[in-house]
């Protein structure tokens, strides 16, 4: 697969007209075009599309950050209903408003290639969510992001709701949505039910401790949800006793991340606990989340005890005897392939040591 990389060129009409022949010109076996970052507003990105429309080998387009607006969308969204090659489409940063998103939303149902779309940091809104929510169960897509929207709890509950037994969205990304803990209060019943999504982005989204409740009542009761990011949240000790319930209570989920949450030791001991009852889990990340030697020799023993592969700690207060009890659990897990510790209080001999046995370990 060739790839053309022009983000962030300043490209010029000169240079589109030099790309529309490069694309006719299929030797050049061009499969991915990368375009961000090149201010194309409406008439460039009109011209990169009548390009495409001529093309049938792109498979990936990334147009991110262009200020294309609900023109363009329009536009994108006629040659989705056509277009029988492209697979990957990412419009981040474009602004786009309801009037796009509704002519998008239109044509996902009529496109059966296209599997990842990525619509982060436009102007959605709740009516945004709402009006793509009915085209999602029969579209095509595989992956949605859809973060930095103010969606709130309404419009992704709606979009929960939109997948709960059909579709094919597996990841779903919600993050920097304002959602909150009133919102994650109208989404819960939306979110225990749905069977589709295994991959789901919280992060940034203000959930607190009572937030955390809700939530995790909601993912306990879910059969689909194998991954869950829950990154600069404001879940607390408190919060994190809720998730530790919920991992004992949910043996299907394997992926967990809870950076910059403030859990503390407490949290992170309780978290650790559920991780040796949970008897399948496999990748923990609590980054940032002033964690010190006491809460660590928790983690290591719950690493003994599990089939954890990845342990992310970067950013606490571990020091040397913390870290020296990582290093013989790393020792003993043979499955533990990722053990960051990066800015914590541990010697140069403890870090190199369990640098060392790591990458002996992956080669």
């Amino acid at each position: 697969m060739a790839e053309l990389n022009l983000r962030s060129c300043g490209l010029t009409a000169a240079d589109l007209e030099n790309l529309a022949l490069a694309l006719k010109d299929k030797t050049h076996n061009i499969t991915a075009v990368d375009l961000s970052d090149n201010a194309l507003d409406n008439s460039g990105g009109a011209k990169v599309l009548e390009y495409l429309l001529e093309n049938d080998l792109v498979k990936r387009l990334v147009l991110n950050d262009n200020d294309l607006g609900d023109d363009i969308a329009e536009a994108l969204a006629k040659l989705l209903q056509t277009n029988s090659t492209l697979e990957q489409l990412e419009l981040q940063g474009n602004s786009i408003y309801t009037e796009g998103m509704a002519c998008l939303a239109t044509s996902l149902p009529k496109n059966r290639v296209l599997q990842h779309l990525d619509l982060g940091h436009n102007q959605l809104g709740i009516h945004g969510a709402e009006l793509l929510a009915p085209g999602l169960p029969a579209s095509s897509l595989t992956s949605l992001s859809l973060s930095g929207n103010r969606i709130c709890g309404s419009g992704s509950q709606q979009i929960l709701l939109s997948i709960k037994d059909s579709g094919s969205v597996a990841f779903l990304d919600l993050a920097m949505n304002e959602i909150g803990s009133q919102g994650i209060e109208l989404m819960c019943s939306a979110l225990a039910e749905n069977g589709t999504v295994t991959s789901l982005n919280l992060g940034s989204n203000r959930i607190d401790a009572d937030g955390a409740v809700c939530l995790c009542a909601a993912i306990s009761e879910n059969t689909a949800l194998r991954i869950v990011t829950l990154q600069q949240n404001e879940l607390g000790e408190q919060g994190a006793a809720s998730v530790a319930d919920m991992l004992v209570k949910n043996g299907r989920l394997t992926c967990l991340d809870l950076t910059g949450n403030s859990i503390g030791d407490v949290g992170a001991a309780n978290i650790a606990a559920a991780i040796e009852k949970h008897g399948s889990f496999k990748s923990l990340a609590l980054a940032h989340n002033s964690i010190s030697d006491e809460a660590a020799a928790s983690l290591a023993s719950a690493t003994r005890s599990s089939p954890l592969c990845s342990l992310a700690l970067a950013g606490n207060a571990i020091g040397d005897e913390g870290g020296s009890h990582l290093l013989q659990a790393a020792t003993e897990n043979a499955e533990l392939v990722v053990l960051d510790l990066l800015y914590n209080n541990i010697s140069s001999e403890v870090s190199d040591a369990i640098e060392k046995l790591l990458r002996d370990r992956t080669g």
